[in-house]
């Protein structure tokens, strides 16, 4: 079976969560019709499809779902992923993908690293001669512009300014050039929202005080070995069935 390009590591990493994707998520369209889509796509359309999703999350990739339930049967799993749904795929991609204003340009870029033409260039190039199009450029991953670092340094302002209104903050031996920065905050919050006992530590260090590095290093272990139970039970159920 031919592969365009999909690295085999994502397929391992991904067909895992594939397998119980309904369990995870409420569709719009409702479960179990969701659940009929995914039984319809082949193992390579499930790695691209839970790639996109990883980022731009189910409600995004609604049409897409809706698209793939049309089908009589999922295609051979040689076959190019998607190809009968490649208008659908090109219109999530340039309409209905699009980042939000108010992402910072880390967030910006990962979402463009996960939109379905930049998954896979040559497959997605493939996808789009079957419907006639022959030119196509790729979105450019976003710079740090002047009005990020303006964001940045009104965020030191008001982080200073909440610091001389409350002299207490220092009385907690923090070191303001350990602790997180907006930014790691968003990526914390990704790293451990599936784990109920590391939401708990996170709750109760922000009792205390401001999150630092080592907070940090510690929440993701706690996440850490969440999903590896998690990943645990889901292969001893998969074993017995």
């Amino acid at each position: 079976m031919k592969d365009y390009h999909i690295p085999i590591i994502l397929i391992i990493s991904i067909l895992i969560t594939s397998l119980f994707i309904i369990g995870c998520a409420t569709y719009n369209e409702g479960d179990s019709v969701a659940a009929l889509s995914f039984q319809k796509m082949t193992v390579q359309e499930k790695t691209i499809y839970d790639a996109v999703e990883k980022e731009w999350y189910q409600d995004k990739l609604e049409a897409i779902r809706t698209a793939v339930g049309k089908r009589d049967i999922a295609p051979r799993e040689n076959s190019v992923p998607f190809i009968d749904i490649a208008n659908v795929i090109k219109t999530n991609n340039d309409v209905t993908l699009k980042m939000e204003n108010g992402w910072n340009t880390e967030h910006k870029n990962r979402a463009i690293k996960c939109r379905w033409d930049r998954l896979d260039e040559d497959w997605y190039r493939k996808l789009l001669l079957t419907i006639g199009v022959t030119d196509y450029k790729l979105q450019d991953l976003m710079t740090t512009k002047e009005k990020d670092l303006q964001y940045i340094s009104d965020g030191l302002k008001e982080i200073n300014t909440y610091i001389d209104e409350n002299p207490e903050v220092i009385k907690k031996n923090i070191s303001l050039n350990n602790v997180l920065s907006f930014n790691d905050y968003d990526d914390l919050y990704y790293e451990i929202k599936n784990c109920p006992e590391a939401i708990i530590a996170y709750n109760n260090i922000i009792e205390e005080k401001v999150l630092d590095n080592n907070d940090k290093k510690q929440l993701i272990t706690i996440a850490l070995e969440c999903k590896a139970q998690e990943i645990k039970t889901k292969l001893e159920k998969f074993h017995k069935e």
